[in-house]
């Protein structure tokens, strides 16, 4: 096994697009193929990442036989249809919902770009996805559904199952346990948002014996810049005395939370897997 170190990586980090994010990562994405094709030129190239926009490039030029095993499709018939329907989305900014105009450009991009993917995709000699969430996109999208097939994640869960749910409580009161890095996607605002209703109302009654834990993996700046972000919104509600966030703990600490825990959060919409995850 050989591996290649490649320089050009930050050509698909999304910061460097603050606009057209998705043309400017997957142009950017056929750039570094380049790079990785100009210093070995493998006889079978397997995508996992979401770069599509590589495969043409190292099946025509590269003489390669691709495949492609796709976690999340790039752009998906969802996402079309928040433009079409000007919903505020994480991937659709609210001065462009209320804009009829930018929104009907902002649709002719995806359009345009849905159908780009489709043809680089169209490319690959067998696909594998990991969700049938995600075969349906890429069915639509890639059209190729003669070589297309699920191929889930080997998910590991015997530890979680090892865990009793019959023992006495060791902790007071209720734990919510949100489990996810912190991403836009995943919609942590809105968790926090529920959480601060229910305590409006619970304190109604009587002092709460409520506590919202927030457990995930901070990846880069940005993924920290959203953690504070969110200690913001909980001290603006008022339930910061009421919310933890857990960052990059270890596994056991992160298991003996979900003993804990009497209700499990998770706010993802279309989430690919239909899981909570943990990643660091």
């Amino acid at each position: 096994m050989q591996f290649v170190f490649l320089r050009k990586r930050y050509l698909v980090e999304d910061s460097l697009y603050p606009h057209f994010t998705l043309l400017g990562q997957s142009l950017g994405s056929i750039f570094l193929g380049w790079e990785a094709l100009m210093q070995c030129v493998p006889d079978v190239y397997i995508d996992s990442m979401g770069y599509a926009f590589t495969l043409p490039l190292f099946k025509y030029i590269g003489g390669c036989q691709v495949g492609s095993y796709v976690h999340y499709p790039t752009i998906s018939t969802d996402m079309l249809s928040v433009v079409k329907n000007q919903n505020i989305g994480f991937n659709n900014a609210a001065f462009i919902t209320r804009n009829p105009f930018l929104s009907k450009v902002k649709l002719i991009y995806y359009y345009l770009f849905a159908f780009i993917y489709g043809l680089v995709g169209s490319c690959s000699d067998v696909v594998m996805v990991n969700s049938s969430w995600t075969l349906n996109h890429i069915l639509s999208l890639w059209k190729v559904g003669n070589c297309t097939n699920i191929v889930y994640p080997p998910c590991d869960v015997q530890t979680f199952l090892d865990i009793p749910l019959h023992e006495k409580k060791m902790t007071p009161g209720h734990l919510l346990v949100s489990v996810g890095q912190f991403r836009p996607e995943k919609n942590h605002p809105l968790q926090i948002r529920a959480f601060a209703k229910l305590l409006n109302k619970k304190m109604v009654e009587s002092p709460p014996s409520l506590k919202l834990v927030l457990i995930g993996g901070c990846r880069n700046k940005d993924d920290e810049l959203r953690v504070n972000q969110l200690r913001r919104l909980s001290e603006d509600l008022g339930v910061q005395e009421y919310v933890e966030f857990k960052i990059n703990i270890p596994f056991d600490e992160l298991k003996n939370y979900l003993s804990e825990a009497t209700i499990g959060l998770h706010t993802m919409w279309n989430e690919h897997f239909g899981i909570g995850e943990f990643g660091l």
